[in-house]
């Protein structure tokens, strides 16, 4: 992160709206303040027709009120436009809240990610604390509102703990959104070497409709390294009855850590799906590298559908803060019919 004083053109801006401060107290106010975001184009099409462009602008500020304390804010637009769409996107506060930070302890409050990996970005208004105890970490969280279920009211608690054992890293986590689920994440990753393996299982058991609704999404992974190459090979596997995270129970395209997400293939709310899948990448030079990927796999509950997708990549690094790159896939990610679809996408990302 820089500082504000640094980043002429965000400082321009908060100059205008300042026409009545002098130098110094200008100077004052802006004294310790950090700002960081992204800003990100991207164009993209499939076969199907469903093509959109998506310009996507990030601004976070974290602003020091006391040596302990600290407002934090942070400000995006609604992307995803697509066909003749060319209206203004409209302008999200979408975090704000204080963090207190005494040694060991941080306590934030106010509107914020719900933090773990069984979520995709899900927010409420709460309450996060968290107390490093030096090899591990143990935290709690309470949200009155959120976006995690449709059930009003419906009180969300958590209970975290990670850390490291020698080479192992270890996290837990317990959720349970009142009235509407129990859920809990295990994670464990260890390297060795230039080789790095890991395990993930998530349950999720609902509270309303049949007993015994548990859903469950299992990972495994081995990756490893030599020289210019990165390779990563995956397992994944859900429930009968569903996948484990939280908030993906009628979403086919999230990103909650969670789950396995190739780019259109994932293992989010399918049942009994198994997916194996390998992803390597090459770094030609400092600026261009070439990625290649392939998952398959079957799902729907013994039926035995077929599913898949092929991608390649070229990324080219413009600057130390500028990434472009050009995606291609092609895939069929239903159970229920030959759809094999193709997806490109072109994307430019700045980040400050």
């Amino acid at each position: 992160m820089r500082k504000l004083a640094k980043l002429s053109l965000v400082a321009a801006v908060a100059v205008a709206g300042l026409t009545n401060v002098n130098a110094a107290s200008l100077e004052e106010a802006i004294k310790g303040v950090d700002v960081s975001g992204q800003f990100r184009f991207r164009a993209q099409e499939k076969s199907s027709g469903q093509d959109n462009s998506d310009v996507e602008i990030e601004v976070g500020v974290k602003v020091p009120v006391t040596e302990e304390i600290t407002a934090v804010f942070k400000i995006d637009n609604a992307p995803n436009k697509s066909g003749a769409d060319t209206s203004k996107d409209q302008i999200d506060i979408e975090d704000y809240y204080f963090s207190y930070n005494s040694g060991a302890l941080t306590v934030n409050a106010g509107q914020q990610n719900i933090p773990g990996r069984m979520t995709d970005g899900a927010q409420g208004d709460g309450v996060v604390a968290l107390y490093n105890m030096g090899a591990f970490t143990v935290g709690a969280a309470a949200f009155m509102n959120h976006n995690v279920s449709t059930v009003e009211d419906a009180r969300a608690l958590s209970a975290i703990a990670m850390g490291n054992l020698g080479p192992v890293s270890l996290l837990a986590q317990f959720t349970d959104v009142e009235d509407v689920l129990e859920a809990y994440n295990l994670k464990a990753d260890a390297s060795v070497e230039m080789i790095r393996l890991g395990a993930e299982y998530t349950s999720l058991e609902l509270d309303s409709g049949a007993n015994n609704d548990e859903r469950t999404t299992t990972k495994a992974y081995i990756a490893a390294k030599a020289g210019i190459v990165n390779a990563t090979a995956s397992y994944a596997k859900t429930g009968d009855n569903g996948s484990g995270s939280i908030d993906n129970q009628t979403q086919t395209e999230t990103e909650t850590p969670a789950e396995y997400l190739l780019w259109n293939l994932g293992t989010a709310s399918n049942a009994d799906m198994d997916l194996y899948a390998i992803d390597a990448s090459v770094a030609l030079t400092d600026k261009i590298s070439l990625r290649a990927a392939y998952a398959a796999g079957e799902i729907g509950n013994g039926s035995n559908n077929d599913v898949y997708e092929a991608l390649g990549q070229v990324s080219y690094k413009v600057s130390k803060n500028l990434n472009t790159y050009v995606r291609y896939a092609e895939f069929d990610n239903s159970a229920t019919a030959d759809t094999a679809d193709q997806r490109v996408r072109v994307e430019a990302k700045y980040t400050f």
